[in-house]
């Protein structure tokens, strides 16, 4: 009878919302599993029964009537959306952001996981928590990714030392003060006046309060001079009345040697600087007056002894087999504007070529001469002849080799050279870059995870322990680092939590409690009709 399509329909309800509660219960139970994505059920009418035609004519209301059958279970689609990022501070744990699995490989299957907590094993794989393979690309020697092709197991070999590199360039950065060396410099011990105050260059000879008899045309004055280089000279004005003292420094002056020094006058005091650098035996031994008049020119002192200063630079370089070799530069101020560099090693190490060389600047303290120099030496030791440029400034960082007066700040800012290393520890970058950190302080790149993507997520299939299959529904699924593809990262040391919403799923439980309470209640009430029907026998 048609009580039947009523049990049948409460029949069905009841078995539809078992179905949701049973999606429901396992969204809650997952509630705290990593990379977990939430389920969601949706229902559809079963199939609809004719009772027959309802009149014939066009003015009907309608061609037939039907009664529905229950409901059945449509579909069960999971929701991708990004889940919340929880950070574990464990370098091998992995959340993805943006679209794209991980690539596990279970029994020589390729599947799909956005789970990712990971560990090495003992045999160096990374793992999942099954002990799957988790799948990249593997660096070569250099620490180049080829990525695009079939990816491998990733692997560490922990025992696996990083072989040593030889030093190939030393680059130096920074200032050298201009003032580094100093000149040698006389002054004398007392001025010159008139009537108290310091004489100048225009002051007249005659006029000087030091003139005790005036001087006649013809007169001379000598000074008895030591140049730069010990050489003894005597340089004599002439006087011609009228003569200032800028005459008598004029003549001083042309009668040193090019580029030897320079007499001033300096508020009434005459003061002779050297054009030399560094130690000088320039003197003024005595100043003599000839002739008719008499001057009281006082004695000369130094008041600044010349020095050479060095800026000295160390480092460390390395040879082929990675011993360390401790390189001293030496930089010399020889001259206004000119530096000699010297290279030497602390341990005696002989070096065999650009020992030394000059180094010079322009008025405006930039570096005119090459900024490049290339040093040869024997490190000994089983190692073979090792060379390495040293660079004066960095055009790739904008750093550069000057001298400008003010403080020396010139150092070496790096060398490219490093021991071997063993590995102490592994991390991940945003681009899945799996880095090996050595105890030389070096790092290398060693693998980088796979990341895939699938053109229709729902298409994926389940299959547990948070793994899924690329089915045909899935459409082509597409293999390669998070760098190349868009919109993904990773992010190491998270891990991505389930999207299940808690809020939204005890709701979802209320209303299917009741649902299936109603459905419950039609089929107890359908059983009361049938017994009533039943009775009417009696």
């Amino acid at each position: 009878m048609s009580l039947v399509k009523s049990l049948n329909a409460g029949v069905s309800g009841l078995n539809a919302f078992q179905a949701k509660m049973d999606v429901i219960g396992n969204n809650i139970a997952n509630v705290d599993t990593a990379g977990f994505k939430s389920s969601s059920i949706t229902f559809a009418e079963m199939m609809n029964q004719n009772l027959g035609r309802e009149g014939a004519g066009e003015s009907t209301p309608q061609l037939s009537n039907q009664v529905g059958l229950g409901v059945r279970v449509s579909s069960i689609s999971r929701n991708f959306a990004q889940g919340a990022m929880q950070n574990t501070g464990r370098t091998t744990d992995l959340a993805l952001s943006g679209e794209g699995f991980f690539v596990i490989n279970s029994g020589g299957e390729n599947l799909l996981s956005r789970a990712g907590n990971f560990v090495f094993n003992s045999d160096g794989f990374l793992v999942d928590q099954s002990g799957n393979n988790v799948m990249g690309y593997i660096a070569d020697r250099s620490g180049n990714i080829i990525s695009g092709g079939t990816p491998d197991s990733v692997r560490i070999d922990f025992e696996n030392p990083l072989p040593p590199k030889q030093t190939d360039l030393v680059t130096l950065a920074g200032n050298l003060n201009a003032n580094t060396s100093k000149n040698k410099i006389l002054q004398g011990q007392s001025g010159f006046t008139v009537a108290g105050d310091p004489a100048d260059g225009n002051t007249l000879i005659n006029d000087l309060s030091q003139t005790l008899t005036d001087l006649v045309d013809g007169d001379q004055i000598s000074f008895e001079v030591t140049l730069n280089d010990g050489t003894a000279t005597t340089i004599t004005h002439t006087f011609t009345t009228g003569d200032t003292l800028d005459d008598m420094l004029a003549s001083f002056n042309s009668g040193l040697p090019a580029d030897e020094a320079e007499m001033v006058l300096v508020d009434g005091a005459l003061t002779i600087r050297s054009s030399q650098l560094g130690d000088s035996q320039l003197d003024i031994t005595a100043v003599n007056v000839t002739g008719t008049g008499a001057i009281n020119v006082p004695g000369f002192g130094v008041s600044q002894e010349g020095a050479t200063n060095t800026q000295t630079m160390s480092t460390t370089v390395f040879d082929n087999l990675g011993r360390a070799h401790s390189l001293i530069l030496e930089f010399t101020q020889t001259a206004n504007n000119e530096w000699q560099y010297d290279a030497k090693f602390l341990d005696g190490e002989t070096i065999s070529s650009g020992q030394s060389g000059t180094v010079t600047f322009d008025e405006l303290g930039q570096m005119t001469s090459g900024d490049i120099f290339t040093l040869t030496f024997e490190p000994g030791g089983g190692a073979g002849t090792t060379n390495f440029d040293v660079s004066l400034g960095d055009k790739n960082t904008g750093t550069t080799f000057s001298q400008y007066s003010g403080q020396n700040t010139a150092k070496v800012t790096s060398q490219d050279g490093y021991r071997s290393g063993l590995l102490v520890d592994v991390a991940i970058d945003g681009d899945g870059q799996v880095q090996g950190i050595y105890d030389n302080g070096n790092s290398a790149v060693l693998a980088q995870m796979a990341v895939a993507q699938v053109q229709n997520q729902s298409g994926l299939e389940m299959i547990g322990s948070g793994l899924f299959r690329a089915t045909s529904a899935a459409g082509e699924t597409f293999i390669d680092t998070a760098g190349n593809l868009a919109g993904t990262s990773i992010n190491s040391g998270s891990l991505e939590g389930s999207n299940v919403d808690l809020a939204r799923e005890f709701t979802n439980m209320i209303t299917s409690q009741r649902a299936y309470q109603s459905n419950a209640r039609v089929i107890t009430t359908s059983d009361e009709m049938l017994t009533e029907a039943v009775n009417l026998k009696r």
